[in-house]
Protein backbone atom coordinates (compact mmCIF):
# COMPACT_ATOMS: atom_id res chain seq x y z
CA UNK A 1 0.00 0.00 0.00
CA UNK A 2 1.47 3.40 -0.96
CA UNK A 3 2.35 6.00 1.64
CA UNK A 4 -0.01 8.92 2.16
CA UNK A 5 1.24 12.49 1.92
CA UNK A 6 0.65 15.22 4.48
CA UNK A 7 -1.08 17.15 1.68
CA UNK A 8 -3.66 14.35 1.31
CA UNK A 9 -4.18 14.30 5.08
CA UNK A 10 -5.38 17.92 4.92
CA UNK A 11 -8.72 16.38 3.86
CA UNK A 12 -9.09 14.70 7.25
CA UNK A 13 -11.36 16.89 9.37
CA UNK A 14 -14.52 16.29 11.39
CA UNK A 15 -13.82 12.55 11.33
CA UNK A 16 -14.97 10.84 14.54
CA UNK A 17 -12.14 8.89 16.17
CA UNK A 18 -13.24 5.42 17.25
CA UNK A 19 -9.93 3.92 18.33
CA UNK A 20 -6.27 4.84 18.88
CA UNK A 21 -3.84 1.93 19.19
CA UNK A 22 -0.13 1.91 19.99
CA UNK A 23 1.44 -1.20 18.49
CA UNK A 24 4.69 -2.53 19.92
CA UNK A 25 4.89 -5.78 17.98
CA UNK A 26 8.56 -5.57 17.03
CA UNK A 27 11.79 -4.67 18.77
CA UNK A 28 12.68 -2.49 15.80
CA UNK A 29 9.45 -0.75 14.87
CA UNK A 30 6.44 0.71 16.58
CA UNK A 31 3.28 2.12 15.05
CA UNK A 32 0.16 4.03 16.00
CA UNK A 33 -3.22 3.41 14.36
CA UNK A 34 -6.05 5.94 14.41
CA UNK A 35 -9.42 4.58 13.33
CA UNK A 36 -12.07 7.07 12.29
CA UNK A 37 -15.43 7.50 10.64
CA UNK A 38 -15.41 10.23 8.01
CA UNK A 39 -18.48 12.35 7.28
CA UNK A 40 -20.30 12.01 3.96
CA UNK A 41 -19.54 15.67 3.19
CA UNK A 42 -15.76 15.33 3.73
CA UNK A 43 -15.04 16.81 0.30
CA UNK A 44 -12.62 14.06 -0.78
CA UNK A 45 -14.58 11.35 -2.61
CA UNK A 46 -12.28 8.36 -1.89
CA UNK A 47 -12.65 8.88 1.87
CA UNK A 48 -16.03 10.52 2.46
CA UNK A 49 -18.44 8.39 4.45
CA UNK A 50 -15.76 5.74 4.93
CA UNK A 51 -14.11 4.06 7.92
CA UNK A 52 -10.42 4.94 7.68
CA UNK A 53 -7.34 3.79 9.53
CA UNK A 54 -4.38 6.17 9.65
CA UNK A 55 -1.31 4.01 10.14
CA UNK A 56 1.67 5.92 11.53
CA UNK A 57 4.63 3.62 10.99
CA UNK A 58 8.17 3.67 12.24
CA UNK A 59 7.32 5.86 15.22
CA UNK A 60 10.49 7.33 16.73
CA UNK A 61 8.82 9.90 18.98
CA UNK A 62 5.25 10.52 20.06
CA UNK A 63 3.54 12.86 22.50
CA UNK A 64 -0.18 12.45 23.14
CA UNK A 65 -2.12 14.90 25.28
CA UNK A 66 -5.70 13.88 25.99
CA UNK A 67 -8.48 16.17 27.18
CA UNK A 68 -11.55 14.14 28.03
CA UNK A 69 -14.84 15.56 26.81
CA UNK A 70 -18.41 14.35 26.90
CA UNK A 71 -19.19 12.43 23.75
CA UNK A 72 -16.98 11.29 20.93
CA UNK A 73 -13.90 13.23 19.86
CA UNK A 74 -13.16 14.12 16.27
CA UNK A 75 -10.19 15.33 14.27
CA UNK A 76 -9.92 19.05 13.63
CA UNK A 77 -6.84 18.77 11.40
CA UNK A 78 -3.62 16.94 10.65
CA UNK A 79 -0.78 19.43 10.31
CA UNK A 80 2.86 19.12 9.33
CA UNK A 81 5.40 19.66 12.11
CA UNK A 82 5.57 19.20 15.87
CA UNK A 83 5.54 21.62 18.79
CA UNK A 84 8.61 23.37 20.08
CA UNK A 85 8.00 21.57 23.38
CA UNK A 86 9.03 18.23 21.88
CA UNK A 87 12.18 19.52 20.14
CA UNK A 88 14.46 19.80 23.25
CA UNK A 89 13.80 16.15 24.10
CA UNK A 90 14.62 15.13 20.52
CA UNK A 91 17.83 17.19 20.56
CA UNK A 92 18.87 15.49 23.78
CA UNK A 93 18.29 12.10 22.18
CA UNK A 94 20.27 13.16 19.06
CA UNK A 95 23.20 14.22 21.25
CA UNK A 96 23.10 10.74 22.80
CA UNK A 97 23.26 9.15 19.32
CA UNK A 98 19.56 8.90 18.48
CA UNK A 99 18.29 9.28 14.93
CA UNK A 100 14.91 10.46 13.80
CA UNK A 101 13.05 9.98 10.53
CA UNK A 102 11.94 13.04 8.59
CA UNK A 103 8.12 12.84 8.81
CA UNK A 104 6.71 15.09 11.54
CA UNK A 105 3.02 15.82 12.06
CA UNK A 106 0.44 16.73 14.66
CA UNK A 107 -3.12 15.44 14.83
CA UNK A 108 -5.31 18.11 16.45
CA UNK A 109 -8.63 17.04 17.94
CA UNK A 110 -11.72 19.20 18.52
CA UNK A 111 -11.41 18.56 22.29
CA UNK A 112 -8.02 20.30 22.34
CA UNK A 113 -6.22 16.94 22.55
CA UNK A 114 -3.22 16.42 20.29
CA UNK A 115 -0.98 13.65 19.01
CA UNK A 116 2.47 14.65 17.83
CA UNK A 117 4.58 12.09 15.96
CA UNK A 118 7.96 11.75 14.33
CA UNK A 119 7.85 8.70 12.08
CA UNK A 120 8.95 6.98 8.89
CA UNK A 121 5.62 7.12 7.10
CA UNK A 122 1.88 7.68 7.07
CA UNK A 123 -0.65 5.49 5.34
CA UNK A 124 -4.43 5.55 5.01
CA UNK A 125 -6.27 2.25 4.82
CA UNK A 126 -9.93 2.31 3.80
CA UNK A 127 -11.74 -0.31 5.82
CA UNK A 128 -14.51 -2.07 3.93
Amino acid sequence: MPLTTLKELEWIHDCVVTKITYENESEKERSIRLEMECPFDLGYAPWQGKHLILIISGVAASKHIVWVIAGLDSIDSIRPGISEGLRPQMLEAIRAGGRFPSVECTVVFHSGSSLEVVCKGLQIEVKL
